[in-house]
């Protein structure tokens, strides 16, 4: 291990230098937000910086398989490194080490804040957008595994306790056993058999996801998609998951959700498979508001019958 801290360069693109820690710094960057313990920083008019110990390399190398393959607006790369190790022990974990990732900065609007300004027209239009982007998307060939590109892991969060595998899973079977594994390991009471069964229900295609579609990393501009960001969970899962996650994601308290319906491809649970109905205790409903100020019952939207069987065993 180097007694000091090293850049470890995942990738540079063509014409551009490696920005160190220090000149970083150094450059007095406009700090953004700081998303799930990962800083994003606007270094120029043209870079923004997404940094720090929960920044993922895997989202760089997404990003460039994205890019190298598809139409889909992704935010160009210009570098990514890990820097390490440091001397900042983290829940007595030891040593760990900075991942920097320098990308093109896109103008526009994240589609949380935009959404309830768009006209109808231009409602319409970003979902056709959308639509056509995740297509493309789920187009690829497939890997032949469950996990991100390479060969890589699952990044998704649903595996973030797991104490088994986090893959990569070369079956559908191996990766619903870790999630089944993984969700009981964190539940209280005897849900084991209905877990497993529950996610056993269904055999599925595997697709490439994007994995967090919602309106937060969709930037637009002039009611058209300009990028779509936020690739750290991105990777190949079973063809339901883009689905199941941009529902299970998002508080819906507006129209959103109709429109998501037409973007994605509905996973039915009921009309597919009447023994579904047995494995399903109540209505899954999105409620329209959050918290205290939630709207009452009765003004809820209820997804239930779009809803693939697997879904249900998402945690929180």
């Amino acid at each position: 291990m180097p007694s000091s801290p090293q850049i470890n360069v995942l990738y540079l693109a063509p014409g551009q230098e490696i920005i160190s820690p220090e000149q970083f710094r150094a450059s007095n960057p406009e700090m953004l937000a700081n998303v799930a313990g990962a800083q994003l920083a606007k270094l120029s008019p043209s870079t923004l910086v997404k940094y720090g110990t929960h920044a993922s390399l895997i989202e760089a190398k997404n990003m460039l398989y994205v890019a190298e393959r598809t139409s889909v607006p992704v935010p160009r790369l210009f570098s990514a490194y890990a820097y390490g190790p440091l001397d900042r022990d983290v829940d007595d974990f030891g040593s760990v080490y900075d991942t920097y990732i320098f990308m093109e900065f896109i103008e526009g609007e994240d589609l949380a804040k935009s959404w309830g300004k768009c006209t109808s027209a231009e409602k319409q239009m970003i979902s056709k957008d959308l639509k056509k982007h995740l297509t493309e998307l789920r187009s690829l060939p497939a890997a032949g595994y469950i996990g991100s590109v390479h060969d890589g892991p699952v990044t998704d969060i649903i595996l973030e306790w797991s104490t088994t595998s986090r893959g990569p899973f070369k079956s559908e079977a191996d990766f619903n056993a870790t999630i089944a594994d993984t969700f009981v390991a964190k539940t209280k009471g005897q849900v084991g058999a209905y877990v497993r069964g529950m996610i056993d229900a269904h055999k599925h295609g595997i697709v490439f996801t994007h994995g967090d579609l919602r309106p937060h990393n969709i930037i637009v501009k002039n009611g058209r998609v300009t990028a779509i960001i936020d690739w750290e969970m991105a990777g190949w899962y079973p063809d339901y998951w883009e689905f199941v996650k941009a529902f299970h994601l998002e508080n819906f308290t507006d129209d959103w959700a109709s429109h998501l319906l037409g973007v994605l491809t509905p996973y039915y649970c009921r009309e597919r498979d009447p023994t579904c109905q047995e494995n399903i205790r109540s209505p899954v409903q999105v409620q329209v508001g959050s918290g205290s100020q939630a709207t009452p019952p009765q003004k809820s939207t209820d997804f239930s019958e779009y809803l693939s069987h697997p879904s249900c065993a998402v945690p929180d």
